[in-house]
């Protein structure tokens, strides 16, 4: 049911964010994600501080991942009155010159943040708690607040030998994630299935994102190997994603 209204919210939103944790397997993923979405006409933007050196062969680079671009400063007029203003640009940095009609300016007094157009939808993949995990990016991407949230998160299948454990029970809560999301889908398999269940992997780039996080998710299949990983990993080498260029980069 959720996947339903998961994939029905995605076909009718146009602008839409991606937010993904640091873990590598969550990163292959949305990227998987943000592919795919740019293929449908989406405008679709991600919000990521740096792509982890091991997955560098997925993406360019993250000017390629369309970051916000309308950046804004901001000083409030209680604080100086500005009089003029012009800038310095050159190779090695640009130079904003403000010249003060009244009143001081601290560092504290300036405040940075980006300013866009209100997206539709906000996917969040591999995040735990929306608010604690991302308090520094909500004071840059405000416009992000009041969004409606797709929470996109999963947790590991329980072991015998692990019954008994405090971290069983961080997983049968679903690894602490607090279902922040409009639709929560936290589920017991690997994120590569669960963004696969809702969008289809058409081109080698997509499938090949998938696949490295699908391995990353398996420990390159020695961990939990099941038939429906397998099956799988076999649509989506047949796709046209290498499995030796994503172990290679990977060194597993």
């Amino acid at each position: 049911m959720e996947n339903q209204e998961a994939k029905q919210l995605i076909t009718e939103s146009q602008n839409i964010y991606l937010i993904t944790s640091k873990e590598p397997e969550a990163v292959a993923s949305t990227l998987a994600l943000f592919y795919t979405l740019k293929e449908l006409g989406k405008n679709v933007n991600l919000l990521m501080d740096e792509l982890p050196a091991s997955l560098g062969f997925l993406a360019p680079s993250l000017d390629f991942i369309s970051y916000p671009k309308n950046f804004v400063i901001s000083i409030p007029s209680n604080v100086a009155q500005i009089s003029q203003i012009y800038y310095e640009k050159n190779d090695d940095a640009l130079k904003i010159h403000l010249t003060l009609q009244e009143g001081n300016i601290k560092k504290d007094n300036i405040s940075f943040y980006f300013s866009e157009t209100k997206p539709n939808l906000v996917i969040t993949v591999g995040i735990k708690d929306f608010v604690k995990e991302l308090p520094t990016k909500l004071d840059s991407f405000g416009f992000l607040l009041d969004s409606p949230i797709l929470n996109i998160d999963n947790f590991v299948p329980m072991s015998t030998t692990e019954v008994g454990t405090s971290r069983i029970l961080d997983q049968q809560v679903g690894t602490n994630n607090k279902k922040f999301g409009k639709i929560n889908l936290v589920e017991e398999e690997s994120l590569a299935e669960i963004i696969n269940g809702l969008v289809d992997a058409k081109n080698k780039q997509t499938s090949r994102c998938l696949l490295t996080s699908l391995i990353v998710y398996t420990g390159n299949f020695k961990e939990n190997p099941t038939a429906e990983v397998f099956q799988l990993a076999s649509e989506l080498m047949k796709k046209g994603a290498d499995i030796k260029e994503i172990t290679e980069n990977l060194k597993i």
